[in-house]
């Protein structure tokens, strides 16, 4: 260890601009020591003391071990509490290359924040410590809503308990926020949420949106309550005081109150303060004959957790091009290629789909398909819609959730010829913009080509062994589709099927990674061409795992 130590002075000192105040030592864990920089622009270094963790030059799970300390800069961006500033360097297993990385980093961070005093384009969300309430941590999300609120607007609120988990390892009660009231709980605004997450049972806190930031440097929220005394309006902690009062009859022990305040001009964020009922951190104080309720400022305030879920948020990290997450989508058979099809369009920002299919989910479905064993024999509409709204928050079925399975298959198949009815089948298709056929009904196939529908209609069919996947795009989409499968143009094994036990129609063999190969693939050429705002046409997915796995994409 002295060795390290020996190294990690004589390296420091020959890196150009730092200067060794204080040699490093071997401390209890750390090694530690104290460094001056020195960057152009500046008259005096910067001193730091410095903290080098045992993993270094290895990162802490994505965390740097070594650490640059200097109170007097906590008015700067980007530095934390306890005045260490944030870096964030090139990986270097080699100990010399990894302090020249870091200490390059410092001189960019002093350029940056402590010269130029930049600020950053995106937010810094406020630095709040985590820690436990009464034994657990509580987390709260909330989305965007249509209202403006005032400032010191104060009044109820409604949310609900989603799951229990574990944070890291504390035991965690994640919750969603669902209503805004008034003080006399007249609704302020609905926050949005899918119709299985507003099913859930409710439970009230109370918030005040105070507008500013509770907070010191526009950084680190406040720690004590006496921080926050400025900020609450006496008609507030009046408001808190009956509040407390009604709650001591109820069954919960603690209550959430959330904190309102502007990032942007137009966007609201919420903190959450975890407040135990009996033991608000107010009490009654007579002044001048009169009494007031007066803020305990020695408390420590108790943070939660919270988390903006808006759209724009949740699927911040990626999503589809704007001509499907805005569509209104019906898949057609929610099989192994429809449900695949139905949860990789969710997942990537779809919001408005509707599924039809007549069958039963049965627990051999599983393996391949993106539903559960632990909700057992069901609808497969009913299924997916469940599995879909517990994905995102903001999945809701396009019309309703009327299922018409068994009356689409019916009244298309036995009344194509009845005008009226034909009329209506399409005038109902029509309703939306993007239908994805996955049922690998023939017959289905060719009376789709007998309608008149204005929608983007795409028919998915895969081959036995996941060989070969066909997406027809195109109004000779029947023709095509039976050229490719029946008429000789695709070579793939019909021998080989897989048939369970019972009287049942044999099935192709293709693993959920077969198929969610080539339905990934082609859901991604289909993107790339509403991208590119191209006309969609007939297109094959071949592939070839002889040696390694080719996949050769084919339109006509």
């Amino acid at each position: 260890m002295n060795d390290r130590v020996t190294k990690i002075n004589t390296l420091i000192e020959s890196i150009p601009d730092v200067k060794l105040l204080k040699p490093f030592v071997q401390g209890k864990f750390d090694i530690e020591g104290c460094i001056s920089v020195f960057v152009e622009g500046l008259e005096e270094g910067l001193n730091f003391d410095v903290s080098i963790d045992p993993q270094y030059p290895f990162k802490s799970h994505d965390t740097e071990t070594i650490k640059f300390y200097n109170e007097d800069l906590l008015a700067y961006r980007h530095i934390m509490g306890n005045g260490s500033i944030c870096i964030h360097t090139a990986h270097s297993p080699v100990l010399s290359d990894k302090l020249c990385f870091d200490i390059e980093s410092v001189k960019a961070w002093i350029r940056k924040y402590y010269i130029n005093k930049d600020s950053d384009t995106h937010y810094e969300h406020l630095i709040v410590t985590n820690k436990a309430f009464k034994g657990n941590h509580f987390a709260f999300f909330f989305n965007e809503v249509e209202y403006s609120f005032s400032k010191n607007q104060f009044g109820f609120v409604d949310y609900s308990p989603l799951s229990n988990g574990i944070f890291y390892k504390d035991k965690i009660r994640s919750n969603i926020l669902q209503v805004f009231y008034d003080r006399n709980r007249k609704t302020l605004s609905d926050v949005k949420w899918n119709i299985q997450l507003k099913f859930l049972h409710r439970s009230n806190g109370v918030f005040i949106f105070l507008k500013d930031t509770p907070s010191n440097n526009q950084r680190w929220a406040f720690e004590k309550w006496s921080e926050l005394e400025t900020f609450l309006p006496q008609e507030f902690l009046e408001f808190l005081h009956l509040v407390e009062e009604k709650s001591q009859k109820g069954k919960e022990k603690f209550l959430p109150l959330f904190i309102g305040y502007n990032i942007t001009e137009a966007e609201i964020h919420w903190q959450v303060i975890m407040l135990e009922i009996g033991n608000f951190p107010i009490y009654g104080e007579k002044v001048n004959k009169q009494w007031l309720t007066m803020i305990d400022g020695n408390r420590t305030i108790d943070w939660a957790i919270t988390r903006n879920c808006s759209y724009k948020y949740f699927f911040g990290r990626g999503r589809l091009n704007e001509q499907l997450t805005n569509s209104k989508i019906l898949i057609i058979g929610i099989g192994a290629i429809g449900s695949i099809v139905a949860k990789t369009l969710v997942r990537s920002g779809c919001t408005k789909v509707d599924f039809i299919d007549y069958d039963i989910k049965e627990p051999e479905n599983v393996c391949r398909s993106e539903y559960s064993f632990y909700t057992g024999i069901s609808n497969k509409t009913n299924d997916l819609i469940n599995e879909m709204c517990l994905i995102s928050p903001f999945f809701e079925v396009a019309y309703g959730g009327f299922d018409y399975s068994e009356a689409f298959n019916f009244f298309l198949k036995t009344h194509l010829t009845d005008m009226n009815i034909k009329s209506e089948i399409e005038k109902h298709l029509n309703e939306y913009d993007v239908i994805f056929d996955c049922s690998a009904d023939s017959d289905l196939l060719y009376l789709l080509t007998q309608l008149n529908i204005n929608s983007t209609l795409l028919n998915f069919s895969i081959s036995n062994h996941a060989k070969q996947f066909v997406c027809a795009a195109e109004q000779n989409r029947y023709e095509f589709i039976t050229t490719q499968f029946n008429g000789g143009v695709l070579k793939f094994d019909t021998d080989d099927l897989y048939n369970p036990t019972g009287c049942w129609n044999p099935t192709f063999k293709a693993s959920y990674n077969d198929i969610n190969t080539l339905v990934q693939y082609a859901l991604k050429h289909i993107n790339l061409r509403f991208i590119n705002d191209k006309a969609l046409r007939n297109f094959v997915i071949e592939t070839d795992d002889t040696d390694c796995l080719t996949i050769n994409l084919k339109e006509f």
